[in-house]
């Protein structure tokens, strides 16, 4: 209970605009993780504390590590602070951006969330250029560049090994034309073999079986 506590009393002495600057440090515990059921979480981060995994980028999922969160999103810097956090509703899509110097990770199933007063939502950062899925990532989004000379490798003709160059695999699915532009990989389970063909322009090989299989968000588009 002492975290719900702590949120309580937070709450009672922040003026109306959401800042911390009349909360005496001392008086507030040292974060932990969001509590489970709590509408607001007041608490402290210190200086140079170890930081940790956060999904998201404003809201984030509950299971974010609190400060880490903080300060991607502006609200304490290095020397750490006071933040309150607040409950928000669930959610299914969190996007992993860079901000203030802190990386959070993109999630794609249904989490409760928070933010923090004070704070606003990231701004996305530009997506990285693709190449291949990273391993453990079950979503990304990310651009491909205009097509020019010769494609990466791509086996299977949808859904695609997880190794495949994400643009030449994108490009045969027909999410995405010769230009540049963006698009959304979707992790899937792996097939016991691929079968490779020739669509839009784009020939993909046939594989054996593969543990990762990638497909595409055509809505994204």
């Amino acid at each position: 209970m002492r975290p719900i506590l702590a949120a309580v009393a937070v709450a009672a002495v922040l003026p109306a605009g959401g800042s911390g600057a009349q909360v005496r440090a001392p008086d507030i515990g040292v974060c932990a993780g969001f509590p489970a059921g709590a509408e607001r979480y007041g608490c402290r981060c210190e200086s140079g504390a170890a930081s940790g995994a956060v999904w998201g980028s404003g809201p984030y999922t509950a299971d974010s590590h609190v400060c880490t969160a903080a300060r991607h999103a502006g609200v304490i810097g290095a020397a750490g602070g006071v933040v309150v956090a607040t409950a928000g509703p669930e959610t299914d899509r969190f996007a992993g951006t860079v901000a203030n110097g802190v990386e959070t990770y993109p999630w794609s199933a249904r989490s409760p969330t928070f933010t923090f007063l004070g704070g606003a939502p990231a701004a996305a950062a530009a997506p990285a250029t693709c190449a291949r899925l990273p391993a453990g990532v079950d979503l990304l989004d990310c651009i491909c560049p205009a097509a020019g000379g010769a494609g990466g490798l791509a086996w299977g003709s949808g859904p695609y090994t997880s190794d495949s160059d994400i643009c030449t695999a994108a490009r045969h699915a027909g999410a995405i034309g010769a230009g540049a532009g963006p698009v959304r990989v979707i992790a899937l389970r792996g097939l016991p073999a691929y079968t490779g063909s020739t669509r839009n322009g784009i020939t993909t090989t046939d594989y054996p079986a593969w543990s990762v299989s990638i497909t595409f968000d055509l809505n994204a588009r």
